[in-house]
């Protein structure tokens, strides 16, 4: 495979992720913040965080910028969320929310949502 296909193979897993996170974050705020949502949130971050430390490094240098404010928000994100988990010990319908002042970095997602669409258009 060579570096473009794997640069648009990656970003494709980003791109869905996003999109999957996009749904699990407007369930979480349409279902009064429930601990399930909050869980499937927490995975797509996850698989987020794990597809950007491996493969950041494929990106031009403002693309590994953009991901690396990813990744900063994300690491504060999951161990906020991971000391909450542990402290309450949610069921699955129970509220799940805390305080991040970290908030998403939203305009980072967005350039790289758009160099995938950008790559995979030109690649068609």
């Amino acid at each position: 495979m060579n570096k473009h296909d794997e640069i648009i193979k990656f970003l494709g897993k980003i791109y869905i992720n996003f999109k999957r996170s996009e749904i699990a974050y407007r369930n979480y705020m349409d279902n009064d913040k429930k601990f399930i949502y909050a869980k499937i949130l927490k995975s797509c971050n996850e698989k987020i965080l794990h597809l950007l430390i491996d493969n950041a490094y494929l990106l031009s240098d403002e693309l590994i910028k953009e991901s690396m404010k990813l990744i900063s928000h994300l690491d504060i994100w999951i161990e906020k969320w991971n000391d909450l988990e542990n402290k309450q010990k949610p069921n699955i319908e129970d509220g799940f929310v805390f305080e991040n002042k970290f908030t998403f970095p939203r305009e980072a997602a967005q350039n790289l949502e758009n160099e995938f669409l950008k790559l995979r258009n030109k690649k068609d």
